[in-house]
């Protein structure tokens, strides 16, 4: 069987002057988050760190290992974390099956302020955009949900 090719969705905000890399945000998808994946994932993480870009991970999937582990990170089903270039700390949007999508800062270039994202309403910009509506049949039940955690 031949290889599945996968598009891995991610925002670049770059400085026009320069065309350089200031802020990176990545939608976690299935292949981000186990083997092969995971390890090429994980050094890219490292090279977005090395070469003094923010990073911006949305983990919307409740299977795979997550790409970043630390042991004070909360037990949730979905997260959003924020590394800003040559922090020593992430900031950690937890977010449970009731809670609502954050609001999240977006770091710029200094002297610039960060900019907020609203990711409840970019998620159902992108819905309406893309017309899932048309390609999900609402007549039908939904699908049993697996909400154990693997």
């Amino acid at each position: 069987m031949p290889p599945v090719e996968v598009r891995i969705a991610s925002v670049e905000i770059r400085d026009t002057a320069s065309n350089t890399l200031v802020t990176s945000i990545k939608i976690l998808s299935p292949v981000n988050k186990r083997e092969p994946g995971i390890v090429p994932y994980r050094q890219k993480r490292q090279r977005i760190y090395s070469a003094n870009v923010h990073l911006i991970e949305i983990d919307l999937l409740r299977r795979g290992t997550r790409p970043f582990a630390h042991p004070r990170l909360p037990v949730v089903p979905y997260l959003v974390t924020l590394t800003r270039a040559q922090a020593q700390e992430v900031e950690v949007w937890p977010i449970a099956l009731p809670d609502p999508l954050p609001i999240i800062p977006v770091p710029l270039r200094s002297p610039d302020v960060d900019v907020p994202l609203d990711l409840a309403t970019a998620l159902h910009d992108i819905y309406d955009e893309a017309f899932y509506n048309l390609s999900i049949d609402y007549c039908q039940s939904p699908p049993q949900a697996c909400l154990n955690r693997r």
